[in-house]
């Protein structure tokens, strides 16, 4: 009686199931190898509830993320000095790398570059170049700099910033993940001192 209860959910009490269902089989299975019948058996149902409600295993798997992770909105540091805003706002992505996985980003963000410029799928300017455009970190770390230039850390006015140093957090942040290294706050700090402060004060 109560199995055929949870055959019959509909609504937002079959989608949070679902949901789940999907976040569980990525901490366990991994996105790679978790499948639309896995989840489907997981959440016990049927694969075309699933598939009404989204199109592809990627879009089942960032709802799942979004609903599961307590992803924290990226705060603007302010610390008095450049290496420590640095430190924090590059510190800030840690907790939740280490909660989804690195292996797992990796694998959603293969099937997320396929998807370029599709109708419904990643958009490019997410990825902008451009600060005012792009995505927080960019932005975050445009503040960080220009505060930074009014205090004479930095010589150079970061508006001026060739769009490539601009994005090299993002960028470095990739390297590990593609390369499925650690990410921690050595790394980071690493990131800080060895790359991107002698590279804002060389420009």
């Amino acid at each position: 009686m109560a199995e055929n209860k949870v055959h019959r959910r509909r609504g937002k009490a079959l989608e949070d199931a679902i949901l789940d269902a999907t976040w569980q089989l990525i901490q366990t299975t991994g996105y790679l190898n978790m499948t639309m019948d896995d989840i489907a058996k997981s959440a016990h149902t049927n694969k075309n509830a699933i598939y009404r409600r989204w199109k592809t295993k990627l879009d089942v798997g960032i709802a799942a993320m979004r609903k599961n992770v307590p992803f924290q909105k990226f705060y603007l540091p302010d610390n008095g000095n450049l290496r420590a805003d640095l430190i924090e706002l590059l510190s800030e992505s840690v907790p939740t790398v280490h909660l989804i996985g690195i292996k797992n980003i990796k694998e959603i963000a293969r099937d997320a570059f396929k998807t370029i410029n599709e109708p419904g799928g990643i958009n490019v300017k997410q990825f902008s170049t451009t600060p005012s455009e792009g995505n927080f970190i960019t932005q975050n770390l445009l503040k960080i700099l220009k505060r930074s230039f009014d205090r004479n850390e930095i010589e150079t006015d970061p508006a001026s910033f060739d769009p490539t140093v601009m994005n090299l957090p993002l960028l470095l942040m990739m390297s590990r993940i593609i390369g499925e290294e650690a990410y921690n706050l050595e790394t980071v700090t690493f990131f800080v001192d060895k790359v991107l402060l002698p590279v804002f004060k060389s420009q």
